[in-house]
Formats: C-alpha cells, sequence, structure tokens
C-alpha cells in the first residue's frame, strides 16, 4: 500500500476564552478530525462561517499551533521537520491578494523573498526563477518591476499563486482564495490551478463556501459544521446523495442563490 503524501490523525484546536473559578474556559474551534490527502489529489472543505474551515487550513500550513493530534507527510511527522522545510511542503493562497502582498515590495521582491531566506540560489538564480515562475501563472517578465497596486486583481491572485509556487510545494492550500473575484477572472485561475496540478503533480486543499467551484475542482470533500466534521466522502457521493441533514441545506442554499442569479 502506498503511504499517502498527507495523513492527519485527530487534528484538533482549542482556544482559552477566559477563566472561570481559577479553572480555564475553552472554545472548541475544531474538533479531532482525521482525513488523507494523496499526490495529485484535490480534497475541498467546506461549511458556513464560523465551522472551523479556515482553523483548519492554518493548522496545517503551521500558522496556528494545534491543540491535539498528528500530521504525517509522506510517513513522516511533520514536528520532525523544521518551519524551513514545512513552508516548503505546503504553501497557501490566501482569500485576499491585496492585503496578502506587501504593497511596498515590488513582485520580483515579493517572490524573491522566500527563495532568499529559505534557499542557497544565488542573486541570478534567483531572478531566473522569479521569471520562469511568473511565465509559468500567465504573467510577464516585466510584471516583476511592478507593484501590487499596479496590477488588476486578477493579476494580483495570478502572484499569489507563483509566490505559493516558488519553493516547489507538493501541498497548495487555497483558503477562499475565488471568493473575491469576478465569474470572468476566477474561471481563469482554477483553470490556471489545474494546468498547474497536471503540470507539477499538485495537490490542493481547497478551504471555500461555493460549492459550485468546489464541484468543478474537487476529488472529495469534507464538511465541518461548528468545528466537527459532519460527511467525509467524494465529491460525486457528496452532489448526488448527502447524508448528513446540513450537508443537504447548504447544497440547496447553493442552488436556490443560483437559480435567484
Amino acid at each position: 500500500m502506498t503511504t499517502p503524501l498527507l495523513k492527519v490523525n485527530d487534528l484538533s484546536k482549542q482556544y482559552i476564552t477566559g477563566y472561570k473559578r481559577f479553572k480555564p474556559q475553552y472554545y472548541q474551534a475544531l474538533s479531532p478530525v482525521s482525513f488523507e490527502l494523496e499526490r495529485g489529489e484535490t480534497m475541498a472543505i467546506v461549511g458556513s462561517v464560523g465551522s472551523g474551515k479556515s482553523t483548519l487550513a492554518r493548522l496545517l500550513v503551521g500558522a496556528e499551533q494545534r491543540s491535539g493530534g498528528e500530521i504525517f507527510f509522506e510517513g513522516e511527522a511533520l514536528e520532525t521537520r523544521n518551519q524551513k522545510q514545512r513552508c516548503r511542503l505546503i504553501r497557501m493562497i490566501f482569500q485576499d491578494p491585496t492585503t496578502s502582498l506587501n504593497p511596498r515590495l515590488s513582485i520580483g521582491n515579493l517572490l524573491n523573498e522566500p527563495l532568499r531566506f529559505n534557499t542557497t540560489l544565488n542573486a541570478q538564480e534567483r531572478k531566473d526563477l522569479v521569471i520562469e515562475t511568473l511565465r509559468k501563472v500567465g504573467l510577464l517578465p516585466e510584471h516583476a518591476d511592478f507593484y501590487p497596486h499596479m496590477i488588476s486583481e486578477g493579476q494580483k491572485q495570478r502572484v499569489a499563486v507563483a509566490r505559493a509556487l516558488m519553493l516547489n510545494p507538493k501541498i497548495i492550500i487555497a483558503d477562499e482564495a475565488l471568493t473575491a473575484l469576478d465569474l470572468s477572472v476566477r474561471s481563469q485561475i482554477i483553470n490556471l490551478l489545474l494546468k498547474l496540478q497536471k503540470e507539477m503533480g499538485l495537490s490542493y486543499i481547497f478551504v471555500s463556501h461555493n460549492l459550485n467551484i468546489v464541484r468543478h475542482v474537487s476529488d472529495k470533500v469534507m464538511v465541518l459544521q461548528n468545528g466537527i466534521m459532519v460527511e467525509k466522502t467524494t465529491t460525486e457521493a457528496l452532489f448526488n446523495s448527502p447524508q448528513h441533514e446540513y450537508t443537504q441545506r447548504l447544497i440547496q442554499e447553493q442552488s436556490q442563490f443560483m437559480q435567484r442569479r
């Protein structure tokens, strides 16, 4: 049996909300979840606001400390890898490229940064890789000299994708990364991500409340409600015969929303 690329066992997160009679009170943001992700596979995490989707994404990428559980990458526990290794393996594309891209840095410098801190490449090698990655995401070498405010929303999202690719990761997590884009730009970015997946063998985790996108791009879906995983199955099974009433409601709401448009 092959080892899954990513294996998550009982991952959980709780926050201290205060103290009562000197005892800490906790808020359970994410109850224990377990899943596996294979090479070249796309998994979607869906649920309404406050369901724990983004918490799970941040735990996977190492932006938050987990309260419990284990994460294995190619069979090796992630604790044994240092932060540099980890940020090479799993990268994130955030919801709003405007706030996640430093306005004071040129696009070339934005893409150069992760290389400077995480690789031993010299300046010329880094420059070449920046240009190559810009081309990969459908931008021009000249864009390296531009600043974020000089380009369109769609181009900013391409830069965000390029930055996620810079360290040649195995997994990219897109946290509501397509939500703010208009329809035509959104489909361009989806097509770009699918093309990169084919070329580079990437695995994706899509965090989204948009079930249309999920249906189009994912192989399997995990549904979270109030930090609890209520359903996990293939995309086809989920849309053809959702088992949990919360999933049924999400699908129904989405189809009503689409009919009104």
